[in-house]
């Protein structure tokens, strides 16, 4: 079977498919994040030591990306895909039955083995799928995948622990996965011969050391909200070994990640949109709920409602930035989108304790309606950019940068706002809050004026390369 042949009935059925799974490995990004403190009761852990079940899971899937390319390649469809759906349930199994703290953090950690390659694979499958001048609606679902999954999950896992154990969102993984596996069998194909290559372990270990350290350095920041000298320095021994791992891949023949895409000054531009859009997203992911919860005293039930909203028009949008994508092209679809990211952003520099749950709620669903016209149409745009037999190397490193970003705003968010607290000690611990959060939503302005200046050097007109 090949992409000219698949008739659009199977190709629809297989894109039901692969992002049914994406779904799933997104929805357990954010899942446990309400179940952290009945899981630090159960397991007797600190909360910095719980914290890590969300943090390993993130450094794990960043830890996969750059790998992706390699993998799609090396590998048929139908294979890959059923192993990665078959590794994700063997980790949500074993979190299920986990007797102790650590047998869980395993768990997570073999899920996110999972999530890791998932993601950028049927991104490369959907790419394959569909033409370039039809990718937009293809990947505005794909988009509405990746954000609805992570912003619906506290809601989702709130409700359940009103009713249930926390190791009912584990049965529920392990149960929708082993679904999706089953279908998988006798839907997904394969689109493309496999071309064996033998894996250079020097670019495999420099791709683990300088992303492991990057974003072992982010997340740890993100988690304390402070730097230490040992984190200042594995980021730069991070930095430095990713430095080695870039030259290395350009001296090679059939190199790890084919970093010639960066030549690309449209497909850089593009990237580094999509790679803002996922900041603006990531950040207020993690310190609007906070904000809720430690200035208003609401409970992480009642943050999750007033987040649904977002997490529903980021559902109805995405697919819509899609269509547009592929009539309009990126640079208006940007612009658009940006300015309604500030837009939804400036009403949060006059969050107080008295400030209506509607106005926080409506203030983010505007702020997501400018992740969806912007997060997937500049990450299309990117694709799009680059000549096709370098598509796969060009999802896995925009993705990378995704991650990278995403894990950034976090840690710099998270730093801003415990700065702020430990300067102003003297004052009173509420109101330290509300100046920590306000100089975290300043922050978000200043990223998103970034990315509304940097849409104006976007072409006016659609741009594809095919070949």
């Amino acid at each position: 079977m090949t992409s000219q042949a698949i008739s659009t009935k199977k190709r629809t059925v297989m894109m039901i498919v692969l992002l049914a799974g994406a779904f799933v490995a997104l929805l357990a990004e954010t899942f446990l994040n309400n179940a952290i403190p009945t899981i630090m009761s159960a397991f007797q852990v600190t909360q910095s030591s719980a914290q890590w079940l969300t943090t390993a899971y993130l450094l794990v899937v960043g830890l996969m990306i750059p790998l992706s390319a390699w993998i799609f390649e090396s590998f048929n469809l139908r294979q890959n895909y059923l192993t990665m759906i078959g590794i994700f349930f063997i980790g949500s199994l074993i979190c299920v039955f986990a007797p102790n703290f650590g047998i869980l953090l395993t768990g997570r950690i073999i899920e996110a083995v999972a999530a890791g390659g998932l993601m950028p694979f049927i991104q490369n499958v959907i790419l394959m799928m569909f033409p370039p001048e039809k990718r937009g609606m293809a990947m505005g679902i794909t988009g509405l995948v990746i954000g609805f999954g992570p912003a619906i999950g506290p809601t989702i896992s709130g409700v359940i622990l009103q009713y249930s154990h926390w190791q009912m969102l584990f049965i529920i993984l392990s149960a929708l996965s082993a679904l999706i596996g089953v279908v998988a069998i006798f839907t997904i194909g394969n689109l493309h011969v496999p071309n064996k290559q033998t894996t250079d372990m020097l670019s495999f270990l420099e791709s683990i050391i300088g992303f492991g350290l990057l974003l072992y350095a982010l997340s740890e920041v993100g988690n304390t909200g402070k730097v230490t000298p040992l984190l200042a320095v594995l980021f730069i021994i991070g930095l430095v070994t990713i430095y080695l791992f870039g030259r290395r891949q350009l001296q090679l023949p059939q190199p790890l990640l084919d970093i010639r895409v960066f030549k690309n000054i449209q497909f850089d531009i593009c990237t580094l949109l999509s790679m803002i859009s996922n900041i603006a997203m990531v950040s207020v992911e993690l310190v609007l709920p906070l904000y809720i919860q430690t200035t208003r005293d609401e409970t992480a039930l009642t943050s999750g409602l007033i987040m649904m909203p977002g997490a529903i028009v980021m559902m109805i949008c995405n697919p819509v930035s899609g269509i547009l994508y592929d009539k309009l092209g990126i640079k208006k679809l940007s612009l658009f989108g940006f300015g309604m990211l500030i837009l939804g952003t400036l009403p949060m520099l006059m969050f107080d304790t008295t400030t209506s749950l509607l106005v926080i709620g409506i203030s983010y669903a505007v702020r997501m309606v400018g992740i969806s016209f912007t997060m997937m149409t500049t990450f299309t745009a990117a694709i799009n950019a680059v000549q096709s037999d370098l598509t796969a190397h060009a999802n896995a490193a925009s993705s990378t940068l995704r991650q990278v970003g995403g894990s950034f705003g976090t840690a710099i968010s998270m730093l801003i706002v415990t700065l702020t607290i430990t300067l102003q000690s003297h004052m009173p611990h509420q109101i330290a809050l509300e100046h920590g959060f306000y100089w975290a939503f300043i922050l978000m302005i200043g990223f998103a004026l970034i990315g509304l200046l940097a849409s104006l050097f976007l072409p006016a007109k659609k741009v594809v390369r095919s070949n």
